[in-house]
């Protein structure tokens, strides 16, 4: 079988997953511009803060932080890591925000609540439901596509093409993934602990590991309006997560877990990996796919943020 009859194969399998388990791709045809709405410079780093904004009239706007070292090239053609994940200080704390600095890497980061909220209601709410009503998708389709017009939007301040890594929490990376797989721009994509609808088979689960029901009862919001009904369940882990991750190829994956994380599901996690790596080995692209594993929890650690920067720079060389 060919690359090519392989990746039409997987297309189709990837569009009924996509579908069914988070309620298809928010529409992305409005267009992306970009305002420069503040700069700083401190004795270590440059600061600027960025407006995005979509359609005209323009309907939905946030903000995106970017930073970068002193010590590296300022200018246009930058290598970039990009978190949605600014609504957890304790996520991109000032380590992580150093580390990546430190690699030479530009980090650029934004708040996806500003988009879609994840309230204790559990309901579908926020700006981009407010402009689609009646949208099927959940919070993971619209943090996704806030993702991705945030790379159009870097593209355009300036990010090197080819160069541009993804880096995603728990949820978000399950955003992360879900993106790459239908953006093309992203050069890597990092998911960390992302668990169920994220890098983590359904076909294996340890003791403790959240299942897909237990997840869709918890945060019905974040799936497509479908996904609890029981017979879209059963067709979501009969196809399961490989054809999203497949979808990322020939680009570049690193899969992060820690193994005492049980609710991520460190052995589903495992497993599409090594699936992965064997389909991309198949095409010539194994050393495109990466493991990172530890232990101690779920939360990210200074070290996630490090390895994710240093991949990011490795990407200049291919």
């Amino acid at each position: 079988m060919t690359t090519q009859t392989t990746n039409t194969s997987n297309s189709a399998f990837l569009g009924d997953y996509v579908e069914a388990l988070f309620g298809g791709l928010v529409p992305d045809s409005d267009g992306v511009s970009v305002q420069l709405t503040h700069s700083l410079q401190t004795a270590t780093c440059q600061l600027q803060t960025w407006q995005i904004q979509i359609g005209r009239p323009c309907w939905l706007r946030w903000t995106l932080w970017l930073e970068r070292s002193l010590n590296h090239d300022l200018t246009e053609n930058f290598p970039c890591l990009l978190s949605p994940d600014a609504c957890w200080p304790h996520c991109i704390n000032d380590e992580a925000r150093q580390q990546v600095r430190a690699s030479g890497v530009t980090l650029a980061y934004f708040n996806r609540l500003e988009i879609a909220h994840d309230g204790p209601d559990r309901q579908r709410s926020g700006p981009i439901f407010e402009h689609w009503p009646h949208a099927r998708w959940g919070a993971i389709s619209a943090w996704a596509w806030a993702v991705q017009r945030s790379v159009d939007a870097l593209l355009q301040i300036g990010c090197k093409p080819g160069q541009l890594g993804l880096i995603g929490h728990s949820r978000s990376g399950k955003a992360a993934l879900l993106a790459a797989a239908t953006h093309p721009g992203i050069a890597l994509t990092v998911a960390h602990n992302s668990g169920t609808a994220g890098a983590a088979s359904f076909k294996v689960q340890g003791a403790g590991a959240e299942s897909l029901n237990a997840l869709q009862r918890a945060f019905p919001h974040w799936l497509g309006s479908q996904a609890c009904l029981p017979e879209v369940q059963q067709r979501i882990e009969a196809i399961d997560n490989g054809v999203l991750l497949k979808a990322i190829f020939p680009r570049q994956v690193c899969i992060m877990q820690a193994l005492d994380d049980a609710w991520s599901n460190p052995l589903g996690a495992r497993l599409a990996f090594d699936q992965l790596q064997a389909y991309f080995a198949a095409h010539g692209k194994g050393r495109n796919v990466h493991w990172r594993e530890r232990t101690g929890g779920h939360a990210m650690t200074p070290q996630a943020w490090q390895q994710a920067a240093r991949l990011v720079v490795q990407l200049s060389g291919d």
